[in-house]
């Protein structure tokens, strides 16, 4: 997989494999520990175990990597049309391969209409829970998205929703309602997450789901209501094997420069933290598009 693997050395992902192949043990029986310390042997397996990511709740994973998300055509430059379409290529032999190894090392079948399914209701949930949050109390606002979001959102993002609702002025109502669903939603990324042994623990995915939403903000008895079209590039985390799955943040589409793996800064321990952070504000803008005016 691309963009995934380099990043599972980060500290603090501290765990052992759930379904990781036995060890090989047949050297340890000959007898060589009697010419050689067993130091070095513990300090690597010790730096194997901090690279381990299956015991980390599902739910903490936020956003591994800026995921490549095929621009629409008509958005970029035409002289540009031919390189997208070799990315677009690219990006499906990235999502085959993943997809094989899931089904080889899980022996699970896919259930891309049950995921997105849930995926959806979560989204929805999501929406109307932070609603109800910014309708309360500000010192109520955050306990009460941690306990209603602690099965549907992934930690950041309920970071990032308790943040919005502080903001959000006192003695005001905010209600939130999904009007429609557009075209079919659609998975345009499926990445698989391995353990230290390189064996399928986890799978993030992007949803590229259009909605149309109706807003409603109340301020002295008096309701503002905005309905709008909103196409969002949803990212999840899950596990198949519990089928535990989490709203976990949002991406934006790629431009037409960059290229389908990730930029090797993502390996920067300190810069995958605070985008990871800012991927999960579900209600960001997408940064590229703000611009000062005299970049125009």
């Amino acid at each position: 997989m691309i963009g995934v693997r380099p990043l599972l050395r980060y500290p603090g992902f501290v765990a052992v494999s759930r379904r990781s192949a036995p060890a090989f043990s047949g050297l340890s029986n000959v007898g060589f520990s009697r010419f050689y310390s067993t130091e070095p042997e513990k300090k690597k397996k010790k730096k194997s175990q901090a690279a381990d990511i299956s015991q980390v709740p599902v739910k903490n994973i936020g956003v591994m990597a800026d995921f490549y998300v095929p621009p629409a055509f008509m958005s970029c430059p035409i002289t540009s049309w031919h390189k997208l379409l070799f990315r677009r290529l690219g990006m499906f032999v990235v999502n085959t391969y993943n997809v094989i190894k899931f089904k080889r090392e899980t022996g699970l079948k896919l259930q891309f209409n049950d995921w997105k399914d849930t995926a959806i209701e979560q989204y929805v949930k999501t929406n109307k829970i932070f609603a109800a949050a910014c309708s309360k109390r500000r010192a109520e606002r955050a306990k009460y998205l941690e306990s209603q979001l602690a099965d549907v959102s992934g930690a950041e993002v309920i970071r990032n929703l308790a943040e919005r609702a502080d903001t959000f002025p006192v003695d005001s109502k905010l209600s939130w309602e999904l009007v429609s669903i557009g075209n079919n939603p659609k998975v345009v990324s499926f990445n698989v997450i391995p353990d230290s042994n390189n064996v399928t623990v986890y799978v993030q995915f992007i949803i590229k789901l259009i909605t149309k939403q109706k807003v409603v903000v109340t301020v002295q008895g008096q309701d503002q209501t905005t309905e709008r079209s909103v196409s969002d590039y949803l990212v999840y985390s899950m596990d198949p094997v519990t089928r535990e799955l989490f709203l976990v943040g949002k991406l934006f589409e790629s431009d037409h420069i960059r290229k389908v793996a990730p930029d090797d800064k993502f390996t920067n321990p300190k810069f995958m933290i605070a985008f990871t952070r800012a991927s999960g504000d579900i209600y960001r803008a997408n940064p590229k598009a703000v611009e000062p005016s005299g970049n125009n």
